[in-house]
């Protein structure tokens, strides 16, 4: 498949106008992309090649153009580290920042992204940590609002009520730095909750 092919199936996946900049990466470096159901654990991943084997990324098809084109240049900046310092670098280390760094350049450069977003990113990309979920401004402005459909914990008021993925109810009570004291609807039992949580309200 050439890259033009490419670029029209990823216009589906990514932001208008950086399809054709993801098509090529994958074409000039052998990438093969999988598209995958959600993972709890990680947004995407890179897999090094076995002899004779492609590159292999995958990405969650649950993902929004931007937090995809985010997690997918993550994914190619590793590839490239692999490529230009070989296996014996650490994951997330400064080869790889350095390499995320170059491979997100074109973000800047064009609009394919809001402004909040590319200020964000911006931010992050200063010193990227292993994934956008440990930043929780770059998190939000990836994964939140209403282009994604999701509401975040941080999103609601004290004494809003919301249930998570696997049906309990609770009451946010009051925020404490990055968790909220909220209670269990059921059990009145008092737990800490990640504000970047998911939530139903």
């Amino acid at each position: 498949m050439n890259a033009g092919q490419l670029a029209s199936i990823l216009t589906r996946f990514v932001p208008a106008g950086a399809e054709q900049y993801c098509a090529d990466l994958l074409v000039k470096h052998g990438i093969q992309l999988h598209i995958k159901r959600p993972r709890s654990t990680k947004f995407g991943d890179y897999r090094l090649p076995a002899a004779g084997e492609p590159h292999r990324i995958s990405i969650n098809k649950d993902l929004n153009p931007r937090a995809f084109l985010v997690t997918f240049l993550h994914e190619v900046a590793h590839l490239t580290a692999f490529e230009r310092y070989g296996r014996r670098i650490s994951p997330h280390g400064v080869e790889w920042k350095s390499e995320f760094q170059r491979v997100a350049q074109p973000v800047f450069q064009e609009s394919w992204l809001p402004n909040d977003v590319q200020q964000a990113l911006h931010r992050y990309l200063r010193n990227p940590k292993a994934s956008s979920c440990s930043d929780p401004h770059l998190y939000k402005v990836l994964h939140a609002g209403a282009e994604s459909g999701k509401t975040l914990l941080d999103d609601l008021q004290p004494g809003a009520e919301f249930a998570i993925k696997d049906g309990r109810r609770f009451q946010a009570l009051e925020k404490k730095r990055t968790r909220w004291r909220c209670k269990e609807l059921a059990s009145g039992k008092i737990f800490l909750v990640p504000g970047l949580m998911e939530v139903q309200p």
